[in-house]
């Protein structure tokens, strides 16, 4: 059984709430002009704020309508990685794919790209390929895909529809991530402080958990024991959560937990 909605998946709550306040108050404000990343914008080419700005939100209903989805669908990422590693793949996907934006934005002589969280979104796609076994293949008009389709479809239509000014961010997404995967200048290693994350937990948590107060009610607890002894530092619930998504299969999920190690 695959846990239901956003349970054990609190950046990814917070995330999704983000981007779609953000979104909206940039629509109520008349502030869409300020989500985009362009280097024209201030005399030394550049206004520092808007690397921030630029991953908040989108101008468009349609590109949040996409994103929402797409950020829901990869809640998975996190349930995978435990919210600290996950927020912690968020804060260096986010500083590598902005680096990246910009250094080709100035090979190639743009002066703006679309804004949103692009880079992001796809760094994240990049760590679901990497992480999400196909289960089964399922047909969809005639031809025969895997059932992770849906998140590339998804992808597909968030950067498609953009294609000319959202290419660039996106294409370093797809590179953060893959430099995170290959732990390029020990990026996969990096993690959070621990203070943080504690803070984060206490003053965040009671507004982001959506996890059920049976979370290891649904798994077999002798699979949970003998995971969480060969791998002592992951939490019984993390364990729990990866279980479902492989439906309770031991070796499947000890296979995940090796890969997002």
């Amino acid at each position: 059984m695959t846990a239901s909605g956003l349970q054990g998946a609190p950046v990814t709550k917070l995330w999704l709430t983000g981007i779609g306040l953000a979104s909206a108050l940039a629509g109520l404000f008349g502030w869409r002009h300020n989500l985009r990343l362009q280097l024209a914008a201030a005399p030394n080419g550049l206004q520092l704020w808007r690397l921030l700005t630029s991953l908040s939100g989108f101008s468009t209903w349609p590109e949040v309508l996409a994103a929402l989805v797409l950020a829901y669908e990869l809640r998975v990422v996190e349930r995978v990685f435990g919210s600290r590693r996950f927020a912690s793949f968020l804060v260096v996907a986010g500083i590598v794919g902005q680096a990246l934006t910009v250094a080709a934005m100035q090979l190639a002589g743009l002066r703006a790209v679309a804004g949103g969280p692009y880079a992001l979104l796809l760094a994240c796609v990049c760590q679901y390929w990497r992480l999400v076994p196909r289960s089964y293949y399922v047909r969809v008009a005639g031809v025969a895909v895997p059932d992770t389709w849906g998140v590339y479809a998804a992808a597909a239509c968030l950067v498609a529809p953009r294609l000319l000014v959202a290419a660039v961010p996106a294409a370093a997404g797809v590179v953060a991530g893959m430099a995170y995967s290959a732990d390029v200048a020990g990026l996969g290693r990096w993690r959070l402080p621990l203070w943080m994350a504690s803070l984060a937990r206490q003053w965040l948590a009671p507004v982001a958990s959506a996890r059920s107060a049976s979370t290891e009610a649904d798994v077999a607890s002798e699979h949970v024991d003998a995971i969480a002894g060969m791998f002592p530092d992951a939490r019984r619930e993390h364990i729990a959560e990866v279980l479902r998504m492989v439906g309770n299969d031991a070796d499947r999920a000890v296979a995940m937990l090796l890969d997002s190690s």
